[in-house]
């Protein structure tokens, strides 16, 4: 018992005479919170529908541990018995006291069973389960393409509009009437 307090006190005074200031680089980064490279960050709460997967080249988490900002990332949004959506990016952030994961830098989405989006910015909303944009959209399929400006994705009803000044091509031959 005795060396055990005999090492505490030494290591103490050791710390003690250590030089009481940081560097500026070492308070810049305790102040921005803490950097991550390459990192996997899933969200998977039971009370919500959605489970999504993040992957990233960089990130950072706000020194309170609220807030995420990424680099250069791939977004999984798994819904039960429902096609999984991946959309890939610039940039993004997910607040986890609002739940919202906000997506931007030519973001192209795609889901499992064939469709394809496009725009500059979207935002999820993780305890909603639903994806909207207000900026211009494309979304294709195997015989069609919709542009636009807006989307809402719900991802549990499995349902996309395009909220307004929407043109629609039909590919392929036309229908014999």
């Amino acid at each position: 018992m005795g060396s055990v307090l005999a090492m505490v006190a030494v290591y103490l005074l050791q710390g003690q005479k250590e030089p009481a200031e940081k560097t500026a680089a070492q308070a810049t980064e305790s102040e921005e919170g803490i950097r991550l490279k390459d990192i996997h960050y899933v969200q998977d709460d039971p009370g919500h529908k959605v489970k999504w997967v993040l992957d990233a080249l960089e990130a950072k988490l706000s020194k309170d541990q609220q807030v995420l900002t990424f680099l250069d990332f791939h977004v999984t949004l798994e819904s039960a018995n429902r096609p999984t959506v991946t959309l890939q990016g610039k940039q993004g952030e997910f607040d986890k006291g609002t739940g919202r994961l906000v997506l931007q830098g030519n973001l192209i989405g795609e889901t499992e069973d064939g469709y394809r989006f496009t725009t500059e910015q979207a935002v999820y909303h993780h305890k909603e389960g639903y994806l909207e944009t207000e900026k211009a959209v494309k979304v294709s399929g195997s015989f069609f393409s919709v542009e636009g400006k807006g989307l809402r994705m719900d991802l549990d009803r499995e349902t996309v509009q395009v909220l307004s000044n929407v043109t629609t091509l039909i590919h392929g031959e036309p229908p014999i009437l």
